[in-house]
C-alpha cells in the first residue's frame, strides 16, 4: 500500500508577555519558503515538498519578532472592527473628518434624512419604529446611500477638474461598491471609483483620480506612468502610503 506523506504540521510561538500564536506549516509543489501573516490572524508557512518541517519551524523562529508585531496589529484591528456599530454615538468618517453619529427621532417622516452640523452627522427619521439589529442595519443602509450619492457628485467634480489640468479626456464615470480597489480605468477610457473615497481626506481622493487619469496615457504602471502622476502630485508616494493605512478601517467597518 502507498504511504501517505504528511503535508501539514502545526506549531506554537510563545512570547515573553505570555501571549502565544499558533502557526501551520504546509508542504506544496513550490521552490521557495514563505511566511505569511494573514488579515484574519492566521500564521502560515509554505515550504517545498523536499524540505523538512524543521525548516519551516526554523523560519518562524527566525522571524519571531516580525510575527509578533504583525499579529498584535491585526488583533487590534479585529477588536476595533468588533467594537464598531452603526448606532447613536458612533464615530464615522466623511471627507477625512470624524463625526459623531446622532439619531434624531421624527415619527412623521417615512424615510431618513442625513445632515451635517458642526461635529455631528445627524440621521433624522422614524427611529423609534426599529430596534436592535434591524435599526443598525437600517442606519448602515441609509448611511451607505448617503455616502454613494455624495461620492458621485464629489468624484465627478474632482475628475473634471483634474482632467482639465492634465488635458486628458475620459469616458463614463461609475461609482461602485468595490471590495478592494479604489479605482480603475478601462481601455475605453471609462473610470470606476470606489464610493468609500468620500470617507477619506481630499488629498487621497485626488491621488486616486490622478492615478486613474494617468492610465489614459499609459495603461500600465511603467516608469513613464508614474512620471505623469508625479508631475501633478510630487508627494504621491506619501499619499499612496497614507491611503494604504486607511484600508483596514474602511473596508472593515464600511
Amino acid at each position: 500500500m502507498p504511504v501517505n506523506k504528511k503535508e501539514k504540521e502545526e506549531g506554537l510561538l510563545l512570547f515573553e508577555d505570555g501571549s502565544s500564536f499558533p502557526y501551520e506549516i504546509i508542504k506544496s509543489d513550490r521552490r521557495t519558503m514563505v511566511l505569511q501573516v494573514k488579515k484574519n490572524g492566521e500564521v502560515m508557512v509554505r515550504i517545498p515538498n523536499g524540505l523538512s518541517f524543521g525548516s519551516g519551524h526554523e523560519l518562524v523562529l527566525k522571524n519571531k519578532s516580525w510575527v509578533y508585531t504583525h499579529m498584535k496589529g491585526i488583533q487590534a484591528s479585529l477588536k476595533k472592527k468588533e467594537e464598531f456599530h452603526w448606532e447613536e454615538g458612533a464615530r464615522v468618517l466623511f471627507l477625512g473628518k470624524t463625526y459623531i453619529l446622532r439619531l434624531v427621532s421624527d415619527s412623521w417622516r417615512k424615510s431618513f434624512r442625513v445632515s451635517i452640523r458642526e461635529e455631528e452627522l445627524n440621521l433624522t427619521g422614524p427611529v423609534e419604529k426599529k430596534r436592535g439589529p434591524e435599526l443598525e442595519m437600517t442606519i448602515k443602509e441609509v448611511m451607505k446611500l448617503f455616502y454613494r450619492q455624495e461620492a458621485r457628485k464629489y468624484l465627478e467634480k474632482k475628475t473634471a477638474g483634474w482632467a482639465a489640468k492634465m488635458n486628458i479626456g475620459y469616458g463614463h464615470i461609475a461609482v461602485r461598491d468595490q471590495a478592494t480597489r479604489w479605482g480603475s480605468c478601462s481601455t475605453k477610457g471609462n473610470l470606476n471609483f470606489n464610493w468609500r473615497l468620500v470617507l477619506l481626506p481630499e488629498e487621497l481622493a485626488d491621488y486616486v483620480v490622478v492615478h486613474e487619469l494617468a492610465h489614459r496615457i499609459h495603461m500600465n504602471h511603467s516608469r513613464e506612468f508614474w512620471g505623469v502622476v508625479e508631475g501633478r502630485l510630487p508627494d504621491y508616494q506619501s499619499r499612496r502610503k497614507l491611503l494604504k493605512s486607511y484600508e483596514e478601517e474602511i473596508y472593515g467597518n464600511y
